[in-house]
């Protein structure tokens, strides 16, 4: 008998079951929980047809990743065109990532395995390819406001400084401030009271006043770019994320959905 031919559509439809498979169990167990053998034991392939798709838990793993950052580029696909000033834009990435990691926050801190030199080393030239290719996806549009500010007179760039360094340093800080708040419950006292909305808008704020990107805050009331954000592009999502930014302590709904280690 020859062997079953699978066509582009079944191996997507399959490879997204896995995906979303390792997912679940990542979500109840964290990723130190997530092994080939539990993902193999909850859907109907054989050993075999499994490692066919991913060739290692960190294949899997970067896979996973992946598919995060798909849903992010389309988050900040949104936010990019954003009706304002550039500055008014970059926030709107902001808070898609923002809106990421609430919603999302297994895939949100992936981020950090994926840049493991195990991961890499372990993972898929194909799925390589892919995830540098997301990376892309994700910069370009930042790189691109940044030339529209410079054109538009809004921004200057430092001397010492290139656009990717400029990017660069919102994203790292936009990371780190929301990871932060989102995976501290009970462990940090330095973010008691503290609201991850309110914190990554001032942050993001507090950078690009210091970057001297206009309007700056002293110019225009950004709170009330916040609400047309919320209302105009992301009105379903911020609908979504409610129960955690009126929460007293906003960790409670992300704790209790994604316990990931790592």
């Amino acid at each position: 008998m020859s062997p079953r031919i699978v066509d582009t559509e079944q191996r997507l439809a399959r490879e997204r079951e896995l995906i979303e498979t390792a997912l679940a169990i990542m979500e109840q167990e964290g990723t130190a929980g997530l092994t080939m053998d539990k993902v193999v034991a909850k859907v109907p392939y054989s050993k075999g047809t499994v490692y066919n798709h991913f060739c290692s838990r960190e294949d899997l793993l970067t896979g996973v990743c992946n598919d995060g950052m798909e849903a992010l580029a389309e988050l900040f696909a949104r936010a990019i065109v954003f009706q304002g000033t550039t500055r008014e834009r970059l926030l709107a990435v902001h808070y898609a990532y923002l809106l990421h990691a609430l919603l999302d926050p297994t895939r949100f801190m992936l981020v950090i395995s994926a840049k493991t030199a195990n991961l890499i080393e372990r993972t898929s030239d194909q799925r390589l390819a892919a995830h540098y290719e997301l990376e892309g996806r994700l910069m370009s549009p930042m790189l691109e406001l940044v030339d529209e500010a410079i054109t538009a007179g809004e921004l200057t760039l430092p001397s010492h400084m290139s656009k990717q360094q400029l990017v660069f340093t919102n994203w790292a800080g936009s990371f780190g401030i929301i990871s932060l708040l989102i995976n501290s419950k009970g462990k940090c006292s330095g973010r008691k009271g503290l609201e991850s909305q309110t914190e990554v808008f001032n942050h993001a704020n507090l950078l690009l006043d210091g970057m001297q990107w206009h309007p700056l805050s002293s110019e225009r009331n950004y709170a009330s770019t916040l609400q047309r954000i919320q209302s105009e592009i992301f009105s379903e999502e911020s609908k979504l994320i409610n129960e955690v930014v009126d929460n007293p302590d906003p960790t409670d709904v992300i704790t209790r959905r994604s316990p990931i280690t790592l």
